[in-house]
């Protein structure tokens, strides 16, 4: 008999363990933010309308299916809201986040608020920074507050998995981009098909 109330003792000491392991870790100072950075060779114009065209939006974005606006606020800008249908393989159904554009700088910075009454609030910063040879740095930071108790303090286990799908989403955003035709590679080759007419003296 003893045994087993050993064994129940072990169990009972490392779940209360992992619970405050974890509680510990949700409230770490940079709990529920998300950042990430990449370069693009391609210009800041260029990229920009990658992150502000829905059609764009959706091709390198994960999970994202559509994303429908807000017809009763502006069409552009800040105030405007819209609601990013995600289809998340991890859940059942399709989610609507709400999101409503705070800062709107074109074309180096959008900022988004997301808010889901009961789930989570949060603040994204998209911004882009030109850099020399027509290239353009990619940065995204967020900052996620989970309203539930219990998804608060599942924050240690999401948020790695979140990162893992924002480094994708990345990756994913610079091969889009710079498989897209530009002029200035149609220019380059060209160029290199030109047939050489220098004339020797």
């Amino acid at each position: 008999m003893k045994w087993v109330v050993r064994i129940v003792g072990t169990l009972v000491a490392l779940l209360v363990l992992s619970v405050l392991g974890l509680f510990i870790a949700s409230n770490r100072r940079d709990a529920g933010r998300l950042r990430g950075n990449v370069e693009i060779d391609r210009p800041l114009e260029t990229v920009w309308a990658w992150l502000s065209e829905p059609d764009k939006l959706t091709q390198w974005v994960g999970w994202l299916e559509a994303i429908e606006p807000d017809t009763t606020t502006v069409a552009e800008g800040i105030g405007h809201r819209e609601w990013w249908v995600m289809n998340d393989p991890h859940m059942q159904g399709k989610l609507r986040i709400p999101g409503e554009i705070t800062v709107w700088d074109p074309p180096n910075r959008i900022g988004v608020h997301i808010a889901m009454p009961g789930m989570m609030t949060g603040d994204v910063l998209y911004s882009l920074t030109a850099l020399p040879n027509g290239r353009t740095r990619f940065e995204q930071d967020g900052r996620f507050r989970y309203e539930n108790k219990f998804a608060a303090l599942m924050e240690p286990l999401v948020t790695p998995d979140a990162m893992k799908k924002l480094v994708d989403d990345m990756r994913r955003l610079k091969q889009k981009v710079e498989a897209e035709e530009f002029p200035a590679d149609s220019l380059e080759a060209e160029e290199e098909m030109a047939p050489d007419t220098t004339v020797a003296n």
